[in-house]
């Protein structure tokens, strides 16, 4: 059975024709007052900071020298310990009525899109959304395509972004999304993001639509700390001096557990990539031990500035765990 025409509101035709004739052009989406209130915020808040198009995204266009030198000035007592730095922002409250997507697929594209710049976030029988991205320093940009799989079109389309804590990070659409797409047909939108502090929750994307009936989609973007990072190059000497010197009220330790190859092996290949996709730089020949990592890197927050950062993983193929200690200075 074909799907049912959408139903024109009456309302909206008569604020249409009371519109139409004059200067202030408005496009109205349902929600009435406040979800139109809400939409312009969301456009005057957009970020007019822009990535370059030809710039290198992986490690910055800086040098690793350029940036290890501006470390040195650091101050190894002022920065507050990580751990504890997010409870003393204030966070706004948090709308528990959101019911984000879970699943075993929704957590893996998740995941994996935390260490890779693009791959699919969000698939069903209607819908499917897929990412790219691209990070320098503490700007973000992230494109969203939003495809249409069904033979009807999508109607009342309507997408939004929104973060734990705006004070830490922004985010914001580059533009209002079209209020249609048209059967198996798609639509890109670019979100604009900066990092001014440091955050721990991913913020969240909610998308809903009318396809015969309506239909929403609450989903965690992969926007996570290690996003900000860029690579530093260090030696084994200035490593360890580091790591001495910062000592344990810098360190934040976890222990987790890690998957085996089928030959109860470690996948050392998968925690190189895992790492490196992170946005850190793989330091070798720093640990005597080949099945640990080392790496170093440097997070940029737009308000608090640079702060490095080392990291040790030990991997347990016995206990089938991994130790990940984290230093920042």
């Amino acid at each position: 059975m074909p799907p049912f025409p959408p139903r024109v509101s009456a309302l909206l035709g008569s604020l249409s024709k009371k519109h139409e004739d004059t200067g202030n052009k408005r496009t109205w989406i349902h929600g009435g007052k406040e979800a139109n209130v809400e939409r312009n915020i969301t456009q005057n808040k957009t970020l007019t900071v822009r990535l370059p198009e030809n710039e290198e995204t992986e490690s910055g266009s800086s040098s690793a020298n350029d940036i290890l030198n501006s470390l040195r000035g650091l101050t190894l007592t002022a920065t507050p310990n990580p751990s504890s730095a997010n409870s003393l922002l204030p966070h706004p409250p948090v709308d528990r009525s959101v019911l984000l997507a879970t699943g075993p697929k929704v957590d893996q594209w998740f995941e994996e899109l935390t260490y890779s710049a693009d791959g699919v976030l969000y698939e069903d029988s209607q819908i499917g959304i897929g990412l790219k991205s691209r990070f320098q320093g503490h700007i973000g940009q992230i494109a969203l395509y939003m495809g249409n799989k069904i033979d009807a079109p999508f109607t009342s389309f309507t997408a939004t972004v929104k973060a734990d804590d705006p004070e830490a990070l922004s985010v914001s659409l580059a533009k209002i999304p079209p209020t249609t797409i048209g059967p198996h047909n798609q639509s890109q939108q670019i979100i604009q993001i900066e990092c001014k502090k440091m955050f721990s929750k991913p913020p969240i994307l909610a998308v809903s639509f009318l396809a015969g009936s309506h239909q929403t989609t609450s989903l965690r973007l992969p926007i996570v700390l290690t996003k900000f990072f860029e690579h530093v190059k260090l030696g084994p000497s200035d490593f360890f001096e580091r790591w001495k010197l910062i000592g344990n009220d810098r360190e934040s330790q976890t222990v987790f557990s890690i998957s085996l190859t089928p030959s109860g092996l470690l996948d050392l290949n998968k925690h190189r990539q895992v790492i490196s996709g992170q946005r850190l730089n793989i330091l070798d020949d720093i640990d005597p031990n080949p099945n640990n990592l080392v790496a170093a890197g440097v997070l940029h927050m737009s308000a608090d500035g640079k702060v490095g950062c080392l990291v040790r993983l030990e991997p347990n193929q016995e206990a089938k765990v991994r130790v990940q200690r984290i230093l920042f200075f």
